[in-house]
């Protein structure tokens, strides 16, 4: 029987390598057994959720190719190379700012000027509305205290919901201490002032769950778990210990990184928990498939965007992939023989 196929991706900062490169190779898989090469993941999946650079990799998933009505622009190893070909300069600071900025501690860690660069090269001018399948990003209002939901459904029935897709890539982007606050405008005109949704929701899944939830999909009409294919994707699992010995003379300054990986990996992992028992309620055990890929070589940081790191994060993610066959295979199997249930 058909179901809801849904995507969702992790936040994550540079670690976003590791799902971009693993829905790189379910992708090439499927091209492999459909014999389509112009098969591309979109194609297999309804709705798409994502957190910062969750939501990156999502919006470059469903970016609208201006060539050709209805296809994809990007293929998700064009996608992945966004990181590759601007992490450098997007997590770069030059000696001008960090003095500025008494190196991060005044301000921002890192100017937004290259992720801005690089956003607006990727999406142009295209509308969220114009994206090629329903979505939802997140992001977080600082003045007017609330989680903010970029939702693909209301952009299409109200302007004042339409943001431009660099727009919100920025704002789902906009990590506290790493990058400023995103100061965007509706196509309407309205001004919001937003951070990084992954300071409530680093893990969408139950975002997307809830959204999904609301909406008819064709013949299915509010579905609920037991008419989802739900794959959520992790950037790396991050299992640092912070000793008690140490951890109880942290100040106000030395639990700032501390708290950011606790409350992202806690979210991601509780959300993960909460699916599984609905999903289970739903008697569709199946139907939820977590994949959160271990780091290995790869750094914990979210920023550490050199050469020798993006390349150990695009190995961990072929190493789980590789070491996953069943997993993998069988995520593939599944999003082939749902499409063709239509």
């Amino acid at each position: 029987m058909k179901q809801v196929a849904i995507l969702s991706i992790d936040g994550g900062g540079i670690r976003g390598i590791i799902p971009g490169t693993i829905l790189q190779l379910i992708e090439e898989k499927i091209q492999e057994k459909t014999a389509n090469p112009q098969a591309r993941l979109v194609d297999y999946f309804d709705f798409v959720a994502g957190t910062s650079t969750g939501g990156i990799l999502g919006c470059g998933m469903l970016m609208p190719d201006p060539a050709m009505e209805g296809r994809p622009k990007f293929s998700m190893e064009e996608v992945v190379n966004l990181y590759h070909e601007n992490g450098g300069d997007i997590f770069k600071k030059p000696l001008g700012h960090k003095l500025r900025t008494l190196f991060g501690v005044r301000e921002e860690k890192y100017p937004n000027d290259n992720l801005k660069k690089a956003l607006h090269e990727y999406f142009g001018d295209t509308y969220l509305s114009e994206m090629l399948k329903p979505c939802l990003f997140t992001a977080y209002d600082i003045e007017s205290r609330k989680s903010t939901f970029f939702k693909w459904g209301k952009a299409c029935d109200d302007i004042s919901h339409d943001f431009y897709i660099r727009d919100v890539a920025q704002a789902t982007a906009a990590a506290p201490t790493y990058f400023e606050a995103a100061l965007i405008k509706s196509r309407f005109g309205s001004s919001y002032p937003l951070i990084d949704g992954g300071v409530f929701a680093n893990n969408p899944a139950m975002c997307a769950y809830a959204e999904v939830r609301k909406c008819d999909f064709d013949e299915i009409k509010k579905p609920t778990s037991k008419d989802m294919l739900m794959i959520s994707l992790g950037t790396g699992s991050v299992k640092e210990p912070f000793p008690y010995e140490r951890a109880k003379k942290f100040g106000l300054v030395q639990w700032i990184k501390p708290l950011i990986d606790i409350m992202m990996s806690g979210n991601s992992e509780t959300v993960s928990h909460q699916l599984e028992w609905l999903f289970d309620a739903g008697n569709n055990q199946e139907g939820f498939i977590r994949v959160e890929p271990e780091l290995h070589e790869a750094s914990p940081s979210m920023d550490d965007a050199s050469t020798k790191n993006m390349n150990a994060l695009r190995d961990a993610a072929i190493k789980f992939v590789k070491d996953n066959p069943e997993k993998i295979n069988n995520v593939v199997d599944k999003l082939i023989a749902n499409k063709e249930e239509i």
